[in-house]
């Protein structure tokens, strides 16, 4: 059923949901890699914190910035000429 739906988009809207899907995970990645290491002490100073609500909007913000950068660069890189 999933996949049915899936096919029915339009093959742009499935290579930008695709490029962005990819994005958000390298931004995920990378965001639980400062975290872990403490680059700039941003994993203590989060630890400190009672409330998830700071880590939930990091891992989000990370996710929007480079589910979009990466699908920016891959439309960029998009050629004219399908051969």
């Amino acid at each position: 059923m999933l996949r049915q739906r899936w096919f029915a988009l339009p093959r742009l809207i499935r290579f930008l949901l695709a490029q962005f899907a990819d994005g958000v995970a390298l931004g995920w990645s990378l965001g639980l890699a400062v975290l872990w290491f403490d680059f700039g002490s941003i994993g203590s100073a989060m630890a400190r914190l009672d409330s998830a609500t700071l880590t939930t909007a990091f891992f989000v913000q990370t996710g929007l910035l480079f589910g979009t950068l990466v699908m920016c660069v891959a439309v960029m890189n998009l050629s004219d000429d399908q051969s």
